[in-house]
């Protein structure tokens, strides 16, 4: 009687065990995996209905074959980013937010918010020591609920400082002394929120024509203590020195970016170069050249700001944006070729917000249309990403 007991009780405690594991070999856990949640990039995101791609098809992780494609059509430019291991980015207008659509397309589309308008010296400080964060808040905080990455730009503008420092009786002790303590009050609120900072931008204006204040008063150290400053605050951003007219062999400023990127380089303060990208529909920047300099600053690169002006544009609409087209094409398909580049910006999504409608018409130097339709540069960049 005893051995039967016996007997049953093993039976029971194999069929238990079985259960177990089999519970164990086909059920959800809720624990977090060994490498930690998933990233934002990893967070499926869905289409926003442009005419084409439609409703996209989101790849695994963990899958083999290639994507047709149909798959490809599907995707937003942000996934097809992703697949690249890059970040596509826009700047976010202040004018926009109050667009329900673009607010519903922009972090669809863009994996990185170029916080730009708010984050200057003049935006945050316009008064001494009276620092508004307001606008740069609501932007980041936009871009946090869109799983973005965020570009602080720029801390320092040369172009935009405050009165009450250009128009001072200051000394160069205090100017410094100014410097500092607005660098690190802007950093120290942001350094868990952006993930990579331009620092400096445009740090000598008399390559561009203009008085430059700090370079007057300072000199170039400025921009090895303001790297610095960022630098030691958040050390695990990216930081970046951006400039206008260094896309090609023969800019304006694509020496001194040279010698900007060498100095901050020789000392750990720099990890990518920016290149604005404000481009001319009549006067388009040669592939080859494109390809070449970005190789030469022997760091990443970064498209911080692109656009193309079309005003002296002849044709019919259709034809214009063809012409426009092509030159986004070129610029996308240098940067990919190159070899170097990690982010890829456009100053803006749409037409209808861009800085340049308020200096000119018939401007329309973006990718969506004023009623954010995609225009036929959305469709370049689009295919271009789509290669391998």
């Amino acid at each position: 009687m005893r051995s039967n007991v016996y007997l049953l009780a093993f039976f029971t405690v194999c069929v238990l065990l079985l259960s177990l594991s089999f519970a164990c070999g086909t059920g959800e856990s809720n624990d977090i995996p060994a490498n930690g949640p998933p990233s934002p990039g990893d967070t499926p995101v869905q289409s926003p209905d442009l005419e084409s791609p439609g409703e996209p098809v989101i790849p695994s992780s963990d899958r083999q074959e290639p994507l047709t494609a149909e798959e490809m059509k599907n995707m937003t430019l942000r996934q097809l980013a992703e697949r690249k291991q890059m970040y596509i980015g826009t700047c976010f207008p202040p004018a926009a937010f109050s667009n329900t659509l673009w607010r519903e397309r922009v972090g669809k589309e863009f994996d990185l918010a170029v916080i730009y308008s708010g984050i200057t010296w003049c935006d945050i400080e316009r008064q001494q020591d009276n620092f508004n964060f307001k606008s740069a808040d609501q932007q980041i905080q936009f871009a946090e609920s869109q799983d973005m990455a965020v570009c602080g730009h720029a801390i320092i503008f040369p172009e935009d400082l405050p009165d009450w420092l250009r128009f001072s009786s200051f000394n160069n002790d205090e100017i410094l002394a100014a410097l500092e303590n607005h660098v690190t009050e802007v950093v120290s609120k942001y350094k868990d929120q952006v993930d990579m900072w331009i620092p400096v931008e445009e740090a000598t204006l008399i390559y561009h024509g203009q008085p430059d204040f700090l370079y007057d008063k300072l000199g170039l150290e400025y921009i090895d203590i303001v790297y610095r400053i960022v630098r030691d605050i958040d050390p695990e951003a990216t930081l970046l020195y951006n400039d206008y007219d260094n896309h090609s062999s023969d800019g304006i400023t694509t020496e001194f970016t040279r010698e900007i990127v060498q100095r901050l380089k020789s000392q750990g303060l720099i990890d990518g170069v920016g290149l604005e990208m404000h481009l001319d529909g009549d006067n388009p920047p040669d592939k080859q050249d494109m390809i070449a300099t970005m190789q030469s600053y022997g760091i990443p690169v970064h498209i911080t700001e692109m656009d193309v002006d079309i005003k002296n544009f002849t044709g019919s609409m259709e034809e214009r944006y063809e012409k426009q087209a092509a030159i986004y094409r070129d610029v996308i398909e240098a940067y990919l070729e190159s070899g170097v580049g990690e982010s890829f910006s456009v100053f803006g999504m749409c037409d209808k917000y861009s800085w340049l409608n308020y200096l000119s018409s018939n401007v329309d130097p973006t990718l969506l249309d004023n009623e954010l339709n995609p225009k036929p540069a959305y469709f370049a960049i689009h295919d271009a990403l789509c290669k391998d």
